[in-house]
């Protein structure tokens, strides 16, 4: 086994060491719900057969607020946290609850603010602009690396230490350099959700799985005792600052489908 794998299979532990109770699932979506750039059928029947059993499930995404609202109507899910933290969806009966990371009274400025990061970004690094989601963004923008645009990692890298230098918190996912407000994160706001809608204790997160498959999943894998990785965490391993501690065989939505299907056997 070369070096490497051998670093995360000592590092790791299969699905099968995974034990319950599980009280809910926190799962990432681009390259951990999705199968190239969409959400495979088989991978919405296994998200409704974990409802179904009352097993709940909470989306975390880096994704756009544009984009959560339309995965509230179109999926089987409890919540959804988008823009890394810095808008969460709650399903309130058939309404809709939206929370902002920040006061909503600061957006104007903080945009002001983001506008000016990305001139500063684009004049410094060749090649960078927006992606093309930011129109749908209210919290935080995110400069496009690895999606309909591409970078080196090393570039992607420099765009975040220019837009965390200026003030913002920056962190960069498999496809976007998210910037916004430095105060939310993934896991921040999915310790909200855990609080004041599951109900449960944020400082306690044994019982609840999160799932992920990014270097923006990072502060969610150290937090959560039960973090899963999908195999294709494996291309940011030595850049991840916190590991998965368990990891599927099979990546992006099969991987997904992979641990709904063990955590379903542990009812």
């Amino acid at each position: 086994m070369p070096a490497r794998m051998l670093s995360i299979a000592r590092m790791t532990r299969p699905l099968s060491d995974l034990r319950g109770p599980v009280r809910a699932l926190f799962s990432d979506v681009a390259g951990t719900m999705t199968t190239g750039d969409r959400i495979e059928a088989s991978t919405y029947e296994a998200l409704e057969r974990l409802g179904d059993a009352g097993i709940p499930v909470v989306m975390v995404t880096g994704r756009p607020a544009g984009f959560g609202h339309a995965f509230m109507k179109m999926t089987p899910v409890l919540a959804c946290v988008t823009e890394n933290g810095g808008v969460t969806f709650v399903r309130e009966g058939r309404k809709l609850n939206k929370i902002y990371g920040v006061p909503a009274a600061s957006l104007p400025e903080w945009r002001r603010r983001m506008n000016e990061g990305v001139v500063e970004v684009t004049s410094k690094v060749p090649g960078a602009r927006l992606s093309t989601d930011s129109k749908y963004r209210e919290v935080d923008l995110a400069i496009d690396w690895n999606e309909d645009n591409h970078l080196s990692r090393e570039d992607a890298e420099h765009c975040v230490r220019i837009l965390s230098k200026a003030g913002f918190l920056a962190v960069r996912s498999s496809t976007h350099v998210n910037f916004g407000p430095p105060h939310f994160d993934k896991l921040s706001a999915s310790m909200n959700v855990v609080r004041q809608v599951l109900g449960g204790d944020a400082n306690d997160l044994s019982q609840y799985v999160f799932v992920g498959d990014a270097l923006n999943d990072a502060p969610m894998f150290g937090a959560f005792p039960t973090s899963v990785g999908v195999a294709n965490v494996k291309q940011w391993w030595d850049e991840l600052a916190f590991k998965p501690a368990f990891l599927t065989e099979r990546p992006e939505g099969a991987g997904l489908r992979e641990l709904v299907t063990h955590i379903m056997s542990l009812r």
